[in-house]
């Protein structure tokens, strides 16, 4: 009971940052844009040695390597993203193998508001195997439909907030920025992709000078100190700290809002020649984020579809996710996650040579839960601890630890 009154009280405290003259939430939708990139690794090698001199000694080793690329675009009347990961993986004296997953969704608003939009999407994702005897091919989802509400990436003004307070702390302003002046920062800040192709290499240089440019018309700063403390404050917030690291308490984004999309999706291909294409199905999909401060973040989605079938409003195929991280300091970051899994009760039966799936009851839950930690050891360069424990439905009981190590190379 005491751990959770203290938990309380430090989301409260994190969230002291609202006494400043502007939230997260009253960043509106501006026109954004920003991509990150991701490469990360692992190789285990292991050697046994009987002491009997009869059995040969055994050698195993396997390795995968995986990437990861994400982009945005956002503005009053349109909303895009991509997602694409990838990896090569393999196991001693065995074949090489490699998949990918590719999303991306496009959205097109009614009006210049969070209300309502239209939206398609479409996802493949590949593994290189075998099963039923025959290569695997790429699976292809589509799903069109339409939407209300707008969940919004509100990162600019969150670094403004910081640069905010970091600035009154060293005393370079006598008083929080007033509003107007933390909503142009954030603009500012939001058009870096601009400043490095107009600037190049001193983009970061003209993105502080901006910047201090709008705090010096506040009115609120201190000439004597608004110009060098200011720019390696602003510049500890934005891109490096003082001892030459890079702040990473913005490296996932801050989002709140959420949307509610309606339509239908349809699996065009399935992952094997030998299973058959099933119907088009009626799918919701619902997502939800609030920043706490700016520490935390809390996020939700759900989706859940039932097939045009005889079954069609009794069975369901649904999943649902819910994320919370905790930026502990500038080093470390806790993750923790929930995921559920509904899947409609089935069997596989063989018609003219195609497994059909058929439909017996109401659906069946598999749960996912992990926590862990990431440690960002020197720029760029991070290593994931994390456990977790997965449930699936009248099979098993899962748990298991892993360990990662990243390069964040954009």
């Amino acid at each position: 009971m005491k751990l959770l009154k203290y938990f309380f009280l430090s989301l409260i405290i994190s969230s002291s940052v609202y006494a400043q003259n502007v939230k997260i939430t009253d960043y509106d939708i501006p026109v954004s844009s920003a991509r990150q990139a991701f490469l990360t690794g692992f190789y285990n090698w292991s050697e046994t040695s009987p002491l009997d001199s009869l059995t040969p000694k055994n050698i195993t080793s396997d390795y995968r390597i995986d990437g990861t690329f994400s982009q945005f675009y956002t503005s009053p009347a349109w909303a895009w993203n991509l997602g694409l990961t990838g990896a090569i993986f393999g196991k001693r004296e065995d074949t090489t193998r490699y998949s990918y997953a590719f999303n991306t969704d496009v959205s097109k608003y009614f009006s210049d508001s969070k209300g309502f939009f239209v939206n398609g999407a479409f996802t493949s994702t590949y593994t290189r195997q075998k099963e039923f005897g025959v290569e695997n091919r790429p699976v292809i989802n589509l799903f069109g439909g339409l939407g209300y509400g707008r969940q919004v990436n509100a990162t600019p003004l969150a670094k403004a907030l910081r640069i905010d307070d970091e600035l009154r702390k060293s005393r370079v302003t006598s008083k929080y920025l007033p509003k107007t002046t933390m909503l142009n920062i954030a603009r500012i800040i939001d058009r870096e992709s601009e400043y490095k192709a107009k600037y190049k290499q001193i983009y970061e240089a003209k993105i502080i000078e901006d910047i201090q440019k709008e705090i010096a018309a506040s009115g609120v700063a201190d000439p004597t100190m608004s110009s060098s403390m200011g720019y390696y404050r602003i510049q500890s917030v934005l891109f490096s700290r003082f001892d030459g690291t890079v702040n990473y308490n913005f490296t996932n984004p801050r989002y709140y809002g959420g949307d509610v999309r309606l339509g239908v999706s349809y699996q065009v291909l399935t992952r094997n020649e030998k299973i058959g294409t099933p119907n088009p199905a009626a799918e919701v999909r619902a997502r939800y984020g609030y920043p706490i401060g700016l520490n935390h973040q809390v996020l939700f989605a759900l989706n859940g579809r039932t097939f045009f079938d005889s079954t069609f409003g009794k069975t369901w195929e649904a999943e649902g996710a819910a994320d919370y991280w905790y930026n502990m300091s500038n080093r470390v970051q806790f993750n923790a996650g929930y995921r559920l899994t509904l899947q409609r009760a089935a069997q596989q039966v063989l018609v003219n040579g195609i497994f059909e799936t058929v439909a017996e009851d109401f659906s069946t839950a598999n749960h996912r839960l992990f926590a862990g930690f990431i440690f960002y050891l020197e720029n760029y360069i991070t290593l994931s601890l994390q456990g977790a424990y997965d449930y699936l439905h009248g099979t098993e009981e899962r748990f298991s630890t892993n360990v990662i190590a990243s390069f964040i190379i954009f």
